[in-house]
């Protein structure tokens, strides 16, 4: 049986019950996201339209454990799903990729609080961990409140999830063993948020990455938190040995906004019918660049599939190199950016041009922490320090 949508003129979605289903209905979404990708913009978060689809499609269940009868689609297939959806609207793909994140964050749920937040899949959940908000520990639980930021997919969440630092009822840190003070992802009750509406931005708009507080001591049960910093478990379900598999699959916001600048700048090269050297070499470089940068990012996901989905341990530098994996590929798009403003000339300062929103989407993309180049050193430094393969095997 299919689902068909509000809308006569929407095609019918497989019911999400495989990963093949939701792959499908993900050609099937991108002519719905391409014609509401206007009003996603313009109201600064998904339109009604399109939430329905993207909630019937699957999209937001692909990190549930197996388990707890979820897809637990691969790491591929994951970052696949969102470059593909990023490369017809980066808006739609970057809440594919955070709202996606709260397959995993249920998946470290105890039985009886699963049952309680997750009676059924079709619950996106939204996370935010900067700032820190402050939990107190009290019987039972926490007393929560804070001020975080960068809320994306909040609008569409049915669950909102909050990092928080734990303090006992003195106010002194609770620490870990590491060392460190414990630090929380918890379940805010929905009621108790404050939305800021402030997400007015340069690009990738329809995020709808609100800042949020809560500003009254809120209880928060135990069992509805999970250690943020949590070390690798290698005997967990696969996607949650480790905390850094969950945010991976947002590396395909910047892939597909590559193949959408690139598809974009095309076109106006095609359409001026330019064939000098400079442009020609110019276009191609930015072709590799953007094929090499799929390619890469697919296979670190691959390898990554093939350690979590066996017996082997994913090491401190197969940990890093997911990281680092964005950095790169931010690195590939940055030069793409420049390509397109020498190739599209003075066209890209047009409000009419197609290829001004992408360019304002890739800078909004290019201003996330995770693109940062950074990231590059703790690759290098795993490396140096471990004793496993330098490079991709």
């Amino acid at each position: 049986m299919s689902t068909t949508l509000e809308r006569p003129d929407t095609p019918s979605l497989l019911p999400p019950t495989s990963a093949e289903a939701v792959l499908a209905n993900v050609q099937t979404l991108l002519p719905v996201l391409e014609q509401e990708a206007d009003g996603i913009e313009a109201g600064a978060r998904l339109t009604p339209r399109a939430e329905v689809a993207m909630r019937a499609a699957g999209v937001f269940q692909m990190g549930f454990p197996a388990f707890r009868g979820g897809l637990e689609m691969t790491v591929e297939q994951q970052v696949t799903v969102v470059a593909t959806i990023a490369a017809v609207d980066a808006s739609a793909g970057w809440n594919v990729g955070v709202l996606n994140a709260g397959g995993y964050y249920a998946g470290r749920l105890g039985d009886d609080a699963y049952a309680e937040l997750y009676p059924h899949r079709d619950l996106p959940t939204s996370g935010s961990f900067h700032p820190r908000g402050r939990a107190e520990q009290v019987e039972g639980g926490y007393l929560v409140t804070g001020h975080w930021d960068w809320g994306s997919g909040s609008y569409t969440a049915d669950h909102v999830v909050g990092g928080a630092l734990v303090v006992d009822a003195a106010g002194a840190p609770v620490m870990t063993e590491a060392g460190t003070q414990k630090h929380l992802g918890l379940w805010l009750p929905k009621d108790a948020i404050e939305f800021a509406h402030n997400w007015q931005t340069l690009g990738v708009r329809g995020s709808g990455s609100t800042s949020f507080d809560i500003r009254t001591p809120t209880f928060v049960p135990a069992d509805h938190a999970f250690d943020r910093e949590a070390p690798y478990r290698h005997d967990a379900d696969p996607l949650n040995r480790s905390v850094r598999i969950c945010h991976f699959a947002l590396t395909g916001v910047v892939l597909g906004l590559a193949r959408n600048l690139l598809t974009t700048t095309g076109e106006i090269v095609r359409s001026r019918g330019s064939k000098d050297t400079a442009t020609l070499e110019l276009l191609g470089e930015a072709m590799g660049d953007v094929d090499f940068a799929w390619a890469g990012v697919r296979d670190i996901a691959r390898r990554t599939d093939e350690i979590l989905f066996s017996d082997e341990v994913l090491t401190p530098v197969d940990e890093a190199r997911m990281t680092a994996a964005n950095a790169v590929a931010a690195n590939s798009l940055r030069r793409v950016v420049t390509a397109t403003t020498e190739l599209a000339s003075a066209r890209y300062i047009l409000d009419s041009a197609p290829v001004q929103r992408v360019l304002r989407d890739a800078l909004g993309a290019l201003a996330h922490a995770g693109t940062r180049r950074k990231h590059l050193q703790g690759q290098a430094l795993a490396a140096l320090e471990g004793s496993g393969s330098w490079t991709a095997r």
